[in-house]
């Protein structure tokens, strides 16, 4: 029996009794190091290397009551104040979705509670199963995930439909909203390949650059909104990693440049539509709302499904709604400060823009201000690919959250050996 296998044997006893198999291999090689450390000193004493191991693991403590304090100081942890934001603005989505399909006079629907229960059902598993999943090994696949993003934005420009200027992929089983689905991914692949990008190689840094610039590139093609949503990450990310302010500008010039030189118009204004009858939603709602059964836009259970809550729940729906928004978002902010882990605060910071954005843009085009642009509001609006994309997104939060302490996944996690 070599000489490490007590030391094995004594750290294998004391993470049994930790829970959290997350810090297992964390856990385990602090203790080695101690262990080491506790017999390289009782070698120096003069003792031989059987008592130094025998002294290094009576100093260490009994395995059962240390395990019992690590499982104390490293049990998981689940964020509510992310949860519940989720889950109230869901259920608002939910209950206007019924007065939508039941009370309203809106034709060409259909069974559009029934099929956002379905969602939201299936949403909470996916949530549920990202906050167990260690997000740490997501890193390892940002790469491939890049890549899949880039044929998937490909795939759209070839074989995709447009919908009142929005594109989707008929994949056979499901039609991806592809500018509901993007942006997430590029935060995934961009916060693993950058929150350790050498941005002070200047060979790398072009690189880089090129990386972040061909799916924004390529989102273009999908409308300003798409397009715009995924510059803000790019850029957001790039001062996240700490790239130079040169670098930055370049990047946004040659995105900003290139969709001006072909499309020229790419850039023009566009009109708000029908903004003056979306307002008129709000005159009369009052605190709590009037008769739901409004006919003014198909719309209503998609891009205008804030202004038809108000309309008809009134503005203390509107109120409660905003202020969980408000709570999810900063929670979201405290959550990528407090993480240890590069990537997981570079990955809560893209997930914290896209969700910002978003919500800005709903609020925007319910009001109004904006024509609808794809961009509908978080949690809420109708559509079982952003649905089920949202709450993922909100599982990797929750993941990160609960690991917000642990180091990255070591590549090599052996014991020493002696």
């Amino acid at each position: 029996m070599g000489m490490n296998e007590p030391f094995k044997d004594y750290i294998s006893a004391v993470c049994s009794r930790i829970r959290n198999k997350d810090v297992h291999e964390e856990v385990a090689l602090e203790l080695e190091d101690h262990l080491h450390t506790l017999k390289e000193h009782a070698m120096k004493e003069g003792r031989s290397e059987k008592d130094a191991v025998d002294y290094a693991i009576s100093q260490m403590g009994d395995p059962a009551t240390v395990g019992n304090q690590l499982h104390q100081t490293h049990r998981p942890t689940f964020d509510v104040t992310i949860l519940i934001p989720v889950a109230v603005i869901s259920v608002f989505g939910l209950i206007s979705m019924y007065f939508i399909q039941f009370q309203s006079n809106i034709t060409g629907i259909g069974d559009i509670f029934q099929s956002s229960l379905i969602y939201y059902l299936a949403g909470l598993i996916l949530m549920i199963a990202c906050f167990f999943y260690d997000y740490r090994k997501l890193s390892r696949l940002s790469g491939v995930i890049y890549g899949a993003t880039v044929a998937l934005l490909l795939l759209t420009r070839l074989i995709g439909v447009k919908v009142d200027g929005i594109s989707y992929l008929d994949i056979g089983f499901a039609t991806l909203h592809i500018s509901g689905i993007v942006p997430f991914l590029l935060v995934v692949a961009f916060a693993g390949m950058f929150s350790e990008w050498n941005w002070q190689a200047p060979k790398r840094a072009l690189i880089g650059v090129g990386f972040l610039a061909i799916p924004i590139l390529l989102l273009a093609s999908d409308g300003f909104a798409a397009y715009a949503l995924g510059l803000a990450v790019a850029l957001t990310l790039m001062m996240a990693t700490k790239a130079k302010l040169h670098q930055i500008l370049l990047f946004a010039f040659s995105v900003i440049a290139l969709p001006a030189l072909f499309k020229p118009d790419f850039f023009s204004p566009v009109s708000a539509g029908d903004g003056a009858g979306i307002r008129t939603l709000f005159e009369g709602a009052g605190w709590f709302g009037t008769d739901p059964a409004v006919n003014l836009s198909n719309e209503m259970h998609t891009d205008y499904i804030l202004a038809y809550m108000v309309h008809s729940f009134g503005w203390v729906s509107a109120i409660v709604t905003l202020m969980f928004t408000l709570v999810f978002t900063i929670r979201l902010i405290q959550t990528s400060k407090n993480t240890l882990h590069s990537f997981g605060r570079v990955l809560t910071i893209g997930v914290t823009v896209v969700f910002g954005i978003q919500f800005v843009a709903a609020i925007l085009t319910n009001t109004g201000v904006l024509p609808p642009s794809g961009i509908t509001m978080p949690f809420m609006s109708f559509g079982g690919t952003h649905v089920l994309i949202d709450m993922m997104a909100a599982g990797l939060v929750l993941s990160v959250y609960r690991r917000r302490r642990l180091a990255p996944i070591p590549a090599v996690g052996t014991l020493k050996s002696s």
